[in-house]
């Protein structure tokens, strides 16, 4: 599913327009835990996962944005209305992730994007 697609269908806020790209979306998975989070790159051997995943949060502090730039992972998005502080957008902008935010819930947020064909990324399941 294209980026700008799901900004649409879920009603996202780009906080960084400066960094958007239009890309592909195939995976996606939801921390709040941002070691829970980091365990994602113990488990996924094929880099190009990442390159197409988004990491769904309710946590807009800088420790998000440094979480995805840790894991090569370029779009945030936020849920339950959160609104991030300046000091994150620039952080995002400055590391070129994007960051995005929808007032669904995260759990919303993940059955719609699985109901549209966005896979989870599954704890040492071997790509």
């Amino acid at each position: 599913m294209k980026l700008s697609d799901i900004i649409k269908k879920y009603q996202c806020h780009l906080y960084t327009p400066e960094t958007f790209h239009d890309k592909d979306i195939s995976y996606a998975f939801c921390a709040d835990l941002m070691s829970d989070a980091l365990m994602v790159l113990n488990s996924v051997k094929d880099d190009r996962v990442l390159s197409e995943c988004l990491l769904i949060t309710g946590l807009t502090t800088n420790q998000s944005i440094r979480t995805a730039e840790m894991l090569d992972i370029d779009v945030v998005l936020l849920v339950r209305g959160k609104i991030p502080s300046l000091k994150v957008i620039e952080l995002a902008k400055e590391l070129g992730i994007m960051l995005i935010a929808t007032e669904h819930t995260m759990f919303n947020t993940s059955g719609m994007m699985y109901a549209d064909g966005i896979k989870g990324i599954i704890y040492n399941q071997q790509w």
